[in-house]
């Protein structure tokens, strides 16, 4: 190891002479100062994000030779791996026989979609680190082929989860490869243990009735069903990331954190809003996500929504009340089925200048 490498692993190398040993200033081989960089960002050093300006900043000639024997430890693999994009660089990394499954499950949040079957071919790896297939079925740029593979590996090679769920996952896999669900779907995770959905009433209602949204178009009952199989943890996430169908059925779920999420997710449409802020099963805390976010209550019919709707408490709604137009308060000033504290208070403003 050359001296001011090692003088610097041991901690004892001068701080003048760190910045330019990791800026690659300094005459040092180029698998030695690899060892040097990722001591840098991966003990969390001051110095790790100039460790990966450089790195990032040299050939990939260089880098490629510089792995071709042993890395021990394997640590400028994960470097490697996590701070360069070119396939044959990624490719080298991870055949690598110094790469452990350790470091292979810190890689895969970082890789590109395109190197993702190589990890999921390594089965002496995930098999001693089983998240390994977790994250690959998580990865945003997993093509569903990964997403079928890792559960059928699941079922076949670990045996983690029944031939029955597998299948399940299967079939869902399936379904959004073929655009009959929508893709959140098929980042569902596996159903927890002991997490059963026991809103038996409200299930045998949905089965019995139609489900609208809020314009009016039916929900296919398919996907009704679909929803209803699923476990909590599966219709939170499916509340985070699905789509209008998804989110239209789990608003009226009474657990309040998959109702919650619904509101919170990132594709909602203000016509959704308005909608979820008339109806009467919502949670309060869902009212309050809605009347704190300024861009929804610029819209007159969520305001107005929320404002009679009973759920929504009374103190945010009074908040709002100047807002209704005079007619709109005039109606709600005699309308019984409003608490009586409101209708004083519209009373109030259409008596008077307003």
């Amino acid at each position: 190891m050359n001296p001011i490498v090692q003088k610097y692993l041991d901690g004892q190398l001068p701080e003048p002479m760190i910045g330019p040993l990791l800026g690659g200033a300094l005459p040092v081989p180029a698998e030695e100062l690899l060892q040097a960089l990722a001591h840098a960002v991966f003990q969390e050093t001051p110095f790790a994000e100039k460790a990966i300006d450089t790195v990032k900043g040299m050939p990939e000639s260089v880098l490629a030779s510089a792995i071709v024997g042993p890395v021990e430890p394997p640590a400028p693999l994960g470097l490697i791996l996590m701070h360069r994009k070119e396939a044959s660089l990624l490719e080298t990394g991870l055949l690598h026989e110094s790469l452990t499954a350790e470091w292979m499950e810190r890689v895969i949040p970082s890789l590109p979609g395109f190197v993702l079957e190589i990890p999921l071919n390594n089965q002496v790896l995930w098999m001693q680190r089983p998240a390994i297939l977790d994250l690959l079925e998580a990865h945003p740029e997993g093509e569903y082929v990964i997403k079928r593979r890792v559960n059928e590996f699941r079922r076949d090679v670990l045996r983690l989860i029944s031939k029955d769920v597998a299948q399940d996952r299967l079939d869902i896999i399936s379904e959004v490869e073929a655009g009959t669900l929508d893709k959140a779907w098929a980042e569902l995770p596996v159903p927890a243990e002991g997490d059963e959905d026991t809103d038996h009433a409200v299930s045998r209602e949905r089965l019995l009735k139609p489900i609208v949204d809020e314009e009016g178009h039916e929900i296919p009952l398919t996907l009704t069903q679909r929803v209803l199989k699923l476990r909590t943890n599966q219709k939170i996430m499916l509340a985070i990331k699905g789509g209008k169908e998804e989110r239209t059925l789990l608003i009226r779920e009474a657990n309040r954190l998959i109702q919650v999420n619904v509101i919170r997710n990132g594709r909602i449409t203000e016509g959704e809003v308005a909608y979820i802020a008339q109806m009467r099963s919502v949670h309060e805390e869902v009212i309050r996500i809605i009347s704190t976010n300024r861009e929804w209550m610029k819209k007159y019919t969520i305001v107005k929504n929320l404002i009679q709707n009973p759920r929504t408490p009374v103190p945010i709604a009074i908040n709002h009340l100047r807002r209704l137009n005079e007619f709109d308060l005039k109606l709600m000033a005699k309308d019984r089925n409003v608490a009586e504290l409101l209708r004083r208070e519209a009373k109030r403003i259409t008596a008077g200048p307003r």
